[in-house]
């Protein structure tokens, strides 16, 4: 008999428990979010985390739920154009930018992302009136370092040096600004200061194979084949550093400026021949 009632009473809760799961799920999104923790500010700290971890695409549809549940909240939109920016995204990142924007006319981070955008989306004319009016409230490393690839784009030399030069007296040290310098310098036939800059550069922590072929890129413009060669060949074959070889000596017969860094930027974003590592150009945003 007691085992019957016990029977009876496993039974009953198991029905219970089926019948709480199915009510859960017939419950508005909304609410299941909310009940389980979900909330804005829930999902906001779990997109963050993904992004912190180096994982993007995670972390854009927990932002897009955060959205979802506070469509007010400019963190989250903020977080929203940053991720699509990250995915390589630029028109969606772009169409975010500009909802941020129509809010909050003056934010800071928008008006400093959004020139970022425009700039990968190859329109360094307009990016360069966000960067200026983001000027009117605050000066950043990397708002400096957007707007010297803008000039870079443009075929300013002189104004982009000048503008990842701030930048480095913000972060001193910090290698995309070294990168970007370096490279900008010699696109522009400044080869003394451009080895010298990327050559420190291949030596900073977080340097990588594409700041080695930058190095390789600075070499070859600069008519060392043989020192272009050997640095080349420390991530490529043979065949490969010869072809980026020849592509850089064409690139130093280029008068233009805005033309080299085209060229550069063209072949960052296109793909190398085969084998070959793309080229981390001073016209890609990072």
């Amino acid at each position: 008999m007691a085992v019957s009632e016990n029977r009876i009473k496993r039974t009953r809760m198991q029905l219970a428990i089926a019948a709480v799961l199915i009510v859960s799920a017939c419950a508005p999104a909304a609410h299941r979010e909310g009940a389980a923790g979900g909330d804005s500010a829930a999902m906001l700290r779990i997109g963050d985390a993904a992004r912190d971890a180096g994982d993007p695409a995670v972390a854009l549809p927990h932002y897009q739920r955060a959205h979802r549940l506070d469509p007010q909240n400019m963190t989250t939109n903020i977080r929203i154009a940053q991720t699509f920016n990250q995915l390589g995204n630029y028109d969606a990142a772009g169409n975010a930018w500009v909802s941020v924007l129509h809010l909050e006319p003056r934010n800071f981070d928008a008006l400093v992302g959004y020139g970022n955008t425009l700039t990968a989306l190859r329109q360094p004319i307009a990016a360069l009136e966000y960067f200026r009016r983001s000027q009117e409230h605050g000066e950043t490393a990397a708002q400096l370092n957007g707007m010297g690839v803008a000039h870079d784009m443009l075929g300013n030399a002189v104004q982009a040096q000048d503008a990842y030069r701030s930048g480095l007296a913000k972060e001193p040290g910090s290698l995309r600004l070294s990168n970007n310098l370096g490279l900008s310098l010699a696109l522009s036939g400044d080869f003394t200061e451009a080895i010298k800059i990327l050559e420190a550069v291949v030596e900073m922590p977080g340097a990588d194979a594409r700041h080695r072929q930058n190095l390789a890129l600075a070499y070859g413009v600069a008519g060392f084949s043989d020192r272009s060669l050997m640095v080349g060949r420390q991530d490529l074959d043979d065949s490969s550093a010869q072809r980026n070889l020849t592509f850089y000596r064409l690139v130093a017969d280029m008068r233009d400026h805005a033309a080299k860094v085209a060229a550069v930027g063209a072949r960052t974003h296109n793909g190398m021949p085969a084998g070959g590592l793309a080229v981390q150009s001073a016209a890609a945003i990072r």
